[in-house]
C-alpha cells in the first residue's frame, strides 16, 4: 500500500539525532563550577576553627579558676558556635566535591 491510498506516511528519522537530554559541555561546565565552588565553604570552615583555637584559649582560664557548671554553661555557647560553622562547612565542601565527581564519574560512563 501506499502513503496515498490512506495510510499515513511514516516520519523519516534524520540521519544524525543530537542528544538534548545529555549535554557533554555544560554538565562539565557544572562539574567545574561545583569543584570550584567547593573551596569557599571550606576556607570558611578554616577560619571557624582558627577563631574556636581563639576562643579556646581566652576562655580556658576562666574555666579552670571557674570549676564550676555554669562556667562551662557560658563558655559552651561562644565554643559552639564556630564548632558548628566549621562542621558544616567541612560537611559543605564533602557535598560540593562529591556532586562534582558524581558529574564527571557519570560523564565518564557516559563516554563508554
Amino acid at each position: 500500500m501506499t502513503a496515498s491510498a490512506g495510510m499515513p506516511e511514516t516520519p523519516q528519522a534524520p540521519a544524525e539525532t543530537s542528544d538534548t537530554y545529555h549535554d557533554h559541555e555544560a554538565a562539565l561546565k557544572w562539574a567545574l563550577r561545583l569543584e570550584n565552588a567547593a573551596w569557599l565553604p571550606l576556607i570558611l570552615a578554616i577560619f571557624a576553627l582558627i577563631i574556636l583555637v581563639a576562643e579556646l584559649y581566652v576562655y580556658m582560664p576562666q574555666i579552670v579558676s571557674a570549676g564550676a557548671f555554669e562556667a562551662y554553661l557560658s563558655v559552651s555557647i561562644p565554643v559552639l558556635i564556630p564548632l558548628t560553622a566549621a562542621v558544616i562547612g567541612a560537611s559543605l565542601f564533602m557535598l560540593l566535591r562529591a556532586s562534582g565527581q558524581a558529574l564527571l564519574l557519570l560523564l565518564d560512563i557516559q563516554e563508554k
